[in-house]
């Protein structure tokens, strides 16, 4: 068995791309990487989902980041039949607390890029940005879902956006 190890131990001492190293070296450099693949080859205990909280972090209270409210549910409520024009159908939604223009926008199914595109020209007053909980904001799509107009109550009264023929939109009011 020591002629075996010993084999072993003196394996890397004709290893060319190692020559300019003293044998010391050499098989300090080989023994890091045995270490090193047996680290990365080890078993480890992950945690499975869902983890559990220990008993003390349970009283503490995390502050709510955002509330969901169902704008479909609330829409049906306060207007049961959508106004129409030439362009579309208005549909009205409430913003929620903390809730975005685009957060809006996604959870109801809408392009978001088309509030990128309002915002290039909001304005003065900015009454995109300066949206508060329970603003109603109005929406009108045409028969294929495309938005072409929002109009949300601004500083200085009603602000209309409406979109361009070329897809870009301009205020309006």
């Amino acid at each position: 068995m020591p002629a075996a190890l010993q084999r072993l131990w003196h394996a890397l001492d004709d290893v060319r791309w190692l020559n300019p190293l003293p044998p010391f070296h050499r098989r300090g450099i080989v023994i890091a990487l045995l270490v090193l693949l047996i680290a990365f080859l080890w078993p480890g205990s992950t945690p499975q989902y869902p983890v559990e909280r220990p008993a003390e972090d349970q009283g503490k209270e995390v502050p709510m980041q955002a509330e969901i409210y169902d704008n479909n549910a609330r829409q049906q409520q306060t207007n049961n039949t959508p106004k129409s024009d030439a362009q579309g159908e208005w549909h009205s939604y409430t913003i929620a607390s903390g809730q975005t223009l685009a957060q809006l926008f996604r959870d109801n199914n809408l392009p978001v890029n088309d509030v990128f595109a309002m915002a290039r020209v909001e304005g003065d007053g900015q009454p995109l940005s300066a949206l508060q909980s329970g603003q109603q904001v109005k929406i009108r799509q045409n028969a294929e879902g495309v938005v072409t107009g929002l109009t949300v109550e601004g500083g200085s009264g009603p602000v209309l956006f409406t979109r361009q023929p070329d897809g870009s939109f301009i205020r309006a009011q």
